[in-house]
């Protein structure tokens, strides 16, 4: 019986040997090809540049107490849409309205001594004694005037960092915003430009704080992004940029146009050049939310009803560009003329005509888990090709691959693409 049970062990080891055998074979089986007829086709095709941003609004505002003072309301709350100048906070102005009263006495007894001075320097100190005291009373009225704080552009209410029984100390107002934000309210609220800062509360007092109402207009948008070096002298202000927000509400691309293209660059978290560019979205597209990342594709050129054929389809004999073209059942070796090249999708400028067929090879793995072809990956079970895309075109496979993923490289810093 040990004997009997040793050999079943040693027929079901060979077995089991044999089979792990055919495995290994059929997951590292050569590569096989097949070839599928593309038609060379006349289309628009443009180049890009791809970078990757954050869609933050192009209209911002943060408001601050100019005056200090005691919080004694807070009438708004994140999320709220407010009109400018809308009331947003209170202080308390019982000291504030006494400080116009003293002043304002002091103007009157000012006053009183000017009309009793006589001799000219008695007379011209008295003119400036009356002078300050206006100036006091003035200064006074607007401190009185900054217990109120109001909006200083219409908007969603972003943040607010000030409550109830909170002191604040006055503080200097922010610069206007851009796209024509507006400057400082009445109240001292400051309208924060895009790189120019919101305005900051100074401290002033025991117990004061840093306090801000800050406001965003969620009509008008931009998109933060940045280039590479080897892309920077190709983007320039008014070009043309497709954005697609990643996370949103659309579904669809949005559009905008490259407003400012920067010079100082950042190193990126690979240590790499990176160089500012704001796009300025077009129109007021519904959908996008402040901080949300999304790709942009910058066109850095466009070629009217040129003659394209996929890139995969061009090879080289004898020293000449060739593409293998089907005619009438045989295959024909015609060299061509290449001009630009765009990603997946060649321009050709002789050779070719409209509507000829040129036959594309595509690459795949007969007994490997997934086959890969073209420009996209086909995942399969059990045989056939890698189904490559090739810009537009569709991306089919072959024998049991479920297709392939096709569309132009979109590499950050500078990916082409070519669109029908």
């Amino acid at each position: 019986m040990v004997v009997g049970l040793a050999l079943a062990l040693v027929a079901g080891g060979a077995v089991g040997g044999w089979w792990w055998s055919t495995r290994a074979k059929a997951a590292t089986a050569d590569p096989i090809t097949g070839t599928r007829l593309v038609a060379a086709t006349v289309r628009t095709v443009s180049q890009t540049v791809a970078a990757a941003g954050t869609v933050e609004p192009a209209r911002q505002a943060s408001a601050a107490f100019q005056t200090a003072g005691t919080v004694t309301s807070v009438e708004v709350a994140v999320g709220q849409k407010v009109s400018k100048g809308e009331v947003l906070a209170r202080l308390d102005p019982t000291n504030l309205r006494n400080a116009v009263d003293l002043a304002s006495a002091s103007v009157t007894a000012a006053e009183d001594q000017s009309a009793s001075a006589s001799g000219a320097v008695a007379v011209a100190q008295a003119a400036a004694q009356l002078a300050s005291a206006r100036q006091q009373l003035a200064s006074a009225r607007q401190s009185l005037d900054d217990a109120t704080l109001t909006a200083p552009i219409a908007g969603t209410v972003s943040a607010v960092s000030l409550s109830v029984g909170s002191s604040v100390g006055g503080s200097a107002a922010a610069g206007g915003s851009a796209g024509g934000g507006a400057s400082g309210s009445g109240s001292g609220s400051g309208a924060a430009g895009r790189g120019a800062g919101s305005a900051s509360s100074a401290s002033g007092g025991s117990g004061a704080s840093s306090a801000t109402v800050d406001i965003i207009d969620p009509t008008s948008w931009v998109v933060d992004a940045t280039v590479g070096a080897a892309d920077l002298d190709r983007v320039r202000k008014g070009l043309e940029a497709t954005v697609r927000p990643q996370g949103g509400q659309t579904a669809n691309p949005v559009f905008g146009t490259v407003s400012t293209v920067g010079v100082v660059a950042s190193a990126s978290s690979s240590g790499a050049a990176q160089f500012p560019v704001t796009i300025a979205v077009t129109g007021h597209p519904s959908g996008l939310y402040a901080g949300t990342t999304a790709d942009v594709a910058i066109t850095v050129k466009v070629l009217q009803d040129v003659l394209t054929v996929p890139t995969a389809a061009l090879s080289t004999q004898g020293g000449r560009t060739v593409v293998h073209v089907r005619r009438s059942g045989t295959t024909t070796v015609v060299p061509v003329t290449v001009g630009g090249i765009y990603g997946v999708t060649t321009q050709v400028t002789a050779g070719l005509k409209e509507g000829d067929q040129v036959v594309v090879t595509v690459t795949g793995f007969g007994g490997a888990d997934t086959g890969t072809g073209g420009s996209g990956t086909g995942a399969r079970r059990g045989g056939g090709f890698g189904g490559g895309g090739f810009g537009g075109f569709g991306g089919g496979g072959f024998g049991g691959c479920r297709g392939g993923a096709g569309g132009g490289n979109s590499g950050t810093g500078g990916g082409t693409t070519g669109r029908a």
